[in-house]
């Protein structure tokens, strides 16, 4: 078996409630390269499509960055029955101790539980992931999937949150790619609203590197998979595609073989915040919507490394 594809198509989940928030502060190329936040030459990243990138201010912490994404879900799921939490980077899993602290379990001081203390909850069940890299949203889509067969269970939040690490540029140099500090959320629940959940298929390799025209293989080859377990007719060529802002050239070719219509955005603004890890995959989903029945595909690609695809359907 080369990939996993889960059928939800029959299983009544849906998700909603899209919410983010990138980082405050507004840096050019230049601005960044000025301060040592590139690893990259300009040019490069430039060639790509990006300008800019979104930070937030030195000193602020991923609770405090959180805090007003959560509280929106929390206004729609006042009382989630769990929380489920991803992050791209493994240093953001854990609110790091004191550099002198010796203490074993104070390296295990997990995020969700500080933003449920914070916010004063208890007795929510939470999970946390980061493995799977920028894939994150369907990461989190099936761990939903999974909660929402608990008994009674009605509403999940989850939530995708990352800083850039201490000491790290924004950028991959050999990737040629720009980040951005980003955090985003939604619901899945079982009330009719917001999108259907149809499928997620998910690819995942040991190696390094993965040559570009396997990545639009095996992207179309699961995006047609999906549609053929959820018995949707079609080869892909009515799909809206969603795209993260990155290797804009092999999403192109995707496009080209789904023969998905020349309309399709590639990227959403990603000369004006850049790649926003799996936050790619939300920022577009609230404003999106606008054709009951329509079939989405959003597409991500992890470090680690990861491909994954999910088929959402609008209600």
């Amino acid at each position: 078996m080369s990939e996993l594809l889960f059928d939800f198509s029959k299983e009544g989940i849906y998700a909603s409630d899209f919410r983010y928030r990138l980082g405050p502060i507004q840096r050019s190329l230049e601005e960044l390269q000025t301060l040592n936040l590139l690893a990259s030459p300009l040019e490069w990243l430039l060639q790509v499509g990006y300008r800019c990138n979104r930070c937030v201010q030195e000193g602020t912490t991923l609770l405090d960055f959180c805090g007003e994404v959560f509280s929106q879900l929390l206004e729609r799921c006042p009382r989630p029955d769990a929380l489920i939490v991803h992050h791209s980077y493994a240093e953001n899993t854990s609110i790091a101790p004191p550099s002198e602290s010796r203490e074993l379990l104070a390296r295990a001081n997990y995020f969700p539980a500080n933003l449920l203390r914070h916010f004063g909850m208890d007795d929510v069940p939470y999970w946390g992931s980061y493995s799977s890299g920028c894939t994150g949203f369907m990461s989190l889509l099936i761990m939903a999937a999974t909660a929402l067969r608990a008994q009674a269970a009605e509403n999940v939040i989850c939530l995708t949150a990352d800083l850039k690490p201490a000491g790290a540029t924004y950028d991959s140099e050999r990737e040629r790619l720009l980040t951005s500090d980003a955090v985003s959320g939604f619901i899945v629940g079982h009330e009719v609203r917001g999108y259907q959940l149809v499928g997620v298929g998910q690819y995942s390799s040991s190696r390094s590197l993965i040559p570009l025209v396997e990545v639009v293989k095996r992207c179309v080859l699961m995006t047609r998979s999906l549609l053929c377990l959820a018995d949707i007719s079609g080869d892909g060529a009515s799909l809206v595609c969603h795209y993260p802002n990155m290797f804009t050239e092999g999403w192109r070719m995707v496009s080209h073989f789904l023969r998905v219509s020349p309309e399709n955005p590639l990227s959403y603004e990603i000369s004006e915040r850049a790649h926003c890890l799996s936050s790619d995959a939300i920022i577009p989903l609230e404003n999106a919507k606008g054709q009951p029945g329509r079939l989405h595909a959003i597409y991500s690609f992890g470090s680690g490394l990861h491909l994954a695809v999910a088929i959402l359907r609008e209600v």
